[in-house]
């Protein structure tokens, strides 16, 4: 059993009409198995519409399925009796950290999920300053968000979900409103997180960079999963990614380019490193 296990998941958005009676129905997911280990670095590929929103919705509970089952350390979404613990596992971060920044101080911003917890006040103000400089936020805790970047506010946010102590943070779209310096910033953020801290960490993209910083992509297109597997055999599959609506990322593209122009590149480069590195031993 995995930290997370989705089993035969099934999710329809229902449509009413006035009078609130059923008019129809569009499935958003259709029969999704999937496992999330401990540990685990999944970058959730797919083009606008495929459904992996949803998908990041079921994994903690602000969606249930309409068919099948996720289970979060053994607790099913659907008991509603378990759904504060499974909230206290798996934490959310959405695309808009304006959505999820409620004080006017940056520090009380990140104390309030422990504080509706119950923690006490001297583990919450020690969470507040390991949390806080764990995302490099720690001189801004007397600011007012208001007065933040926007890559300065998603670090909040998550900082916010740290202090909970999750074991799995899952991130909604955290850069699609940032600029490249602000998304660089998040992606090293939750590699850290991932890396050092041993958190588990899902993140719902469509770019193509950042997927590559991943341990583990999965696409998701048409409501099902189309693939799954280490960033460079995922980005190997040319056709099922272009069938998907997606593409490389720019630099495997580029090396793609410079090999076809007759320089002796290795395949599979898939990061801005890999190909100077690449360039480098050329060279010399």
């Amino acid at each position: 059993m995995g930290l997370i296990d989705v089993k035969n998941l099934t999710f329809d958005y229902i449509i009413r009409d006035e009078n609130d009676q059923i008019e129809s129905s569009v499935r958003a997911l259709d029969d999704i198995n999937l496992e999330v280990n401990a540990g685990d670095f999944i970058a959730v590929l797919g083009r606008n519409g495929s459904g992996k929103s949803t998908f990041a919705k079921m994994l903690n509970a602000i969606l249930l399925p309409t068919f099948g089952d996720v289970l979060v350390i053994g607790m099913n979404t659907k008991d509603e009796s378990r759904m504060l613990d499974i909230r206290k596992n798996v934490g959310m971060v959405f695309q808009n950290p304006d959505n999820q920044i409620v004080a006017n101080v940056v520090e009380e911003d990140i104390a309030f999920g422990p504080e509706n917890l119950g923690v006490p006040s001297d583990e919450m103000r020690r969470r507040v300053d390991e949390v806080s400089s764990t995302v490099g936020m720690k001189e801004y805790l007397l600011k007012s968000p208001n007065n933040l970047s926007g890559g300065q506010k998603q670090r909040v946010a998550i900082a916010g979900v740290l202090a909970m102590k999750p074991k799995c943070i899952v991130l909604d779209e955290p850069t699609a409103m940032l600029d490249p310096i602000g998304r660089r910033d998040i992606i090293e953020t939750v590699s850290k997180l991932n890396r050092e801290e041993g958190i588990t960490i899902i993140m719902i993209t469509h770019y193509m960079e950042e997927a590559a910083a991943a341990k583990r992509v999965v696409v998701i297109d048409k409501n099902k999963v189309r693939a799954d597997g280490t960033p460079r055999e995922v980005f190997a599959d040319y056709k099922t990614l272009r069938e998907c609506g997606l593409d490389v990322p720019q630099v495997t593209e580029l090396a793609g380019l410079l090999k076809n122009a007759g320089l002796p590149l290795r395949d599979g480069i898939i990061t801005i490193e890999e190909l100077i590195s690449e360039l480098k031993t050329r060279k010399s």
